[in-house]
């Protein structure tokens, strides 16, 4: 009982001192975005914003191209059926 009070008290001094940390000013964010590194991290930024985009846009295409595979097998389950049913 006194080990799960001591570690509750420590998440809780925990999250008390990430509340107190030094925030970065207005201007020094805008200082920082139009570093060099800034700069570049904000094309990278794009760039997986763009890549994410394509994933999702192919996901979708795979995602179509899986359910007319499987339609198509069902249509030919059937077939194969009614061919032996025929006979």
């Amino acid at each position: 009982m006194y080990v799960r009070f001591v570690a509750t008290m420590a998440i809780a001094a925990m999250i008390g001192l990430s509340a107190c940390s030094p925030r970065e000013s207005t201007e020094q964010r805008r200082r920082d975005a139009n570093s060099p590194a800034g700069k570049v991290g904000q094309v990278a930024h794009k760039a997986a914003v763009q890549a994410d985009k394509a994933a999702r846009a192919i996901g979708q295409q795979l995602g179509k191209a899986a359910h007319d595979a499987h339609e198509g097998w069902k249509e030919a389950a059937r077939n194969d059926r009614d061919k032996n049913n025929k006979k």
